[in-house]
Order: C-alpha cells, then structure tokens, then sequence
C-alpha cells in the first residue's frame, strides 16, 4: 500500500474575493470624492428655474393703493357682491327630514 503525501489545494472563494475588492473599490472613490476631489462651482449647479426666481426676487413692487384707487379696479368691484354667511345647516343635526 502506498502513502500519498499531497497536499489538500485550496479552491480560491471567488464571490468573497469580488465582494472585497468591491469595498475596497468604494471606500477609495468615496475618500478621493469627499476629500480629493475639487467641488463644484455653485453657478453651475443651479437649474434654469433657480435662475428665475433670483431675477423675480429682483421686482419692485407698487403700492397697492394706486391700484386699488383706479377707475377700471372700481368698476370690478360693482359687478362682485359683498360675502355672504351661507346656510350653516340644521338647527339639530339630529332631527329627521
């Protein structure tokens, strides 16, 4: 009988491999991004719309009363009647029709 002295290989665990280099792989761009990396400029990441509402901020307004005191806002006015209190309901909710 023969004593066969070899050593047992070791398969190499390829998905733990992967899984490793991929951490690896991510906390070296997440490092070079937040610390690395130069940031952008802040006129360049603002949308169309942003740009917008900094030039409407930008409006002077008129005074209300020379709006309100012309001949064309009294004439809207005649053709609106004053609010009304509505009907509220039932004197007793409870009271059948």
């Amino acid at each position: 009988m023969a004593i066969i002295f070899e050593q047992p290989k070791r398969s190499i665990n390829w998905v733990k491999m992967l899984f490793i280099i991929f951490i690896l792989g991510f906390v070296f761009f997440a490092v070079y991004y937040l610390f690395f990396a130069s940031s952008p400029r802040l006129d360049i990441v603002l949308p169309d719309p942003l740009e917008r509402a900094n030039q409407i901020t930008n409006i002077d307004f008129v005074d209300p009363g020379e709006v309100l005191n012309t001949q064309a806002f009294k004439q809207l006015q005649s053709y609106v009647a004053p609010p009304t209190v509505g009907n509220l309901g039932r004197n007793n909710p409870f009271e059948p029709f």
